[in-house]
């Protein structure tokens, strides 16, 4: 993982709590969160193309998270 990152995921998690964070916890972070962000990305998509778009715009972004995760 670029250290970029890796430091990024444990500014994250520091955020949540004071703790020491192991390189392998900040990676596992990564990993999840790009999960996500890839299931309410390709969700986006869907809603984009339902209403006819041809541009992604915030609001798909945010219906999208929604329906994810009901």
């Amino acid at each position: 993982m670029p250290e970029f990152l890796q430091a990024t995921m444990v500014k994250l998690i520091k955020k949540a709590a004071k703790v020491r964070v192991s390189r392998d916890a900040a990676l596992e972070l990564s990993i999840l969160i790009e999960d996500y962000a890839l299931r309410v990305a390709t969700e986006a998509l869907k809603l984009r193309d339902h209403r006819g778009a041809k541009t992604l715009s915030k609001e798909d972004i945010k219906a999208a998270a929604t329906a994810i995760t009901r």
